[in-house]
């Protein structure tokens, strides 16, 4: 392999360090420098954990996807055997032995690692200086080892959301180029399960109350222009990342001009609105909002950058700058949750903005062959590709079908992860709960 196609995949491990930087902009600063140790720990660990066992689960039945000589070891997906299209989980890769051991299964690896790693921030970020280290580590861990690859595997791995345009006859199965729902609706809805499962709530302000009227100040910008910074690193490693045409991509026909076009207009719609929701509601500008309503606009393109016009990508990315921060308002000042790094807001509302909105402007010019789906025809249409409820012209509408796929794709996706999440911090959460009531009895004895 030439060095050149390597480049895109390297540029993509920018993204979680974007991350880290913007999440750092809205951190106090003891909290941090605290991030930056238990981060980097967080992260060697969730890349242990994906390279013993999430890349099996992810990518386990990838030679059935691929006639590639380097993953013909990689053919093992419980329930997609034997033209069964029900994929649940890989089961061959733990751990890259024997003859796992291909420069081609290393590639896959290298390639998907970043999004790894960006689902594990999401998640801790919002737990730092709120969490024990040793809770992080294995939250981390838990979305690494399980919740991303078992998700990347039914939408990128052969699985069963990648398959519903073949077995329910649902548009092109779920759709998502690059993780607006995979990586950052998960990560998002994982950070959600942690902080609701370990308890932690914010005290009432005195600016919440409903006579008195909400609070309009902006979240604190501890660290602006490294938020910012990481605002500028996260969207370029994103870019980057996309134009590496990842392996779920396979034969489908897109245009990766097109994506970076996308990309550039869907950010430039979000700093649009987010500064006008900052305008409207303090009358000024904000730096930190502005980096974040710029990431949001590579979250929700993320999913529809090949198969959208430019227009529709500037409108999505629009759309997602106004969502971020109505979202922050709701987590921080009606569901009273800590979420300083807006970590579970930019997660949840672009991410699942993001997979909804492909459903609705995807035009059908690009994705032919998506999941298996219409090499050369859909609908009956000559070269008809992803479609949603604004087709171009001479191409069939298909909005109800990738819609109800798309629904599939998120509930799959959201519920299981918050679920599983909350669940399992609730319970690394008991020790501190049996500490804290024990004191309490000792103080009302003493």
């Amino acid at each position: 392999m030439t060095i050149e196609p390597w480049w895109p995949s390297l540029l993509g491990y920018l993204i979680p360090v974007g991350l880290f930087l913007l999440g750092w902009g809205g951190m106090e600063p003891a909290r941090a420098r605290r991030s930056t140790t238990i981060g980097a720990l967080t992260l060697a660990l969730g890349g242990l954990g994906y390279f013993a066992v999430g890349f099996a689960l992810h990518l386990g039945g990838a030679g059935l996807m691929s006639d590639q000589p380097g993953l013909a070891s990689l053919t093992r997906l419980f329930a997609g055997e034997a033209g069964a299209e029900w994929g649940l989980v890989g089961l061959k890769g733990f751990f890259l032995l024997g003859d796992q051991a291909t420069p081609e299964i290393y590639t896959l690896f290298f390639t998907y690692l970043p999004l790894v790693s960006s689902a594990v921030l999401l998640t801790v970020l919002s737990l730092s200086g709120r969490a024990r280290g040793w809770q992080m580590a294995v939250g981390g861990l838990l979305v690494a080892g399980a919740l991303f690859p078992l998700a990347a595997c039914w939408a990128w791995g052969g699985g069963w959301l990648a398959n519903l345009g073949t077995t329910l006859g649902r548009g092109h199965g779920f759709v998502d180029y690059g993780g607006s729902g995979i990586v950052y609706a998960l990560g998002g809805f994982a950070a959600l399960g942690a902080v609701t499962g370990l308890g932690l709530r914010l005290p009432h302000r005195p600016g919440d109350n409903p006579q008195a009227g909400p609070a309009v100040e902006m979240p604190p910008a501890h660290f602006p222009l490294l938020a910012n910074l990481g605002a500028l690193l996260f969207g370029l490693g994103s870019l980057a990342w996309s134009l590496s045409r990842p392996f779920h991509v396979a034969n489908a026909g897109i245009s990766l001009p097109l994506v970076a076009v996308n990309g550039l207009m869907a950010t430039t719609g979000a700093i649009i609105t987010s500064q006008a929701y900052c305008w409207l509601t303090t009358g000024q500008a904000d730096a930190l909002m502005s980096a974040r309503g710029a990431a949001s606009g590579f979250v929700a393109i993320a999913a529809s950058a090949p198969f959208v016009p430019p227009w529709a990508a500037l409108a999505i990315g629009a759309v997602a700058g106004l969502l971020l921060p109505l979202g922050i308002f709701l987590v921080e000042h009606v569901l009273y949750l800590p979420d300083a790094t807006a970590t579970i807001a930019l997660g949840i509302t672009a991410g699942t903005w993001g997979l909804l909105a492909l459903a609705l402007f995807a035009d059908g010019r690009f994705g032919q062959g998506w999941n298996g789906v219409g090499p050369t025809e859909y609908h009956t249409v000559l070269g008809q590709g992803v479609t949603g409820f604004l087709p171009a012209d001479g191409f069939t509408g298909d909005g109800r079908g990738q819609l109800v796929a798309q629904l599939a794709g998120l509930g799959a996706v959201s519920i299981p992860v918050w679920a599983i999440t909350g669940l399992t911090f609730f319970v690394l959460g008991l020790p501190g709960r049996a500490i804290g009531r024990k004191d309490e009895r000792e103080e009302i004895d003493t």
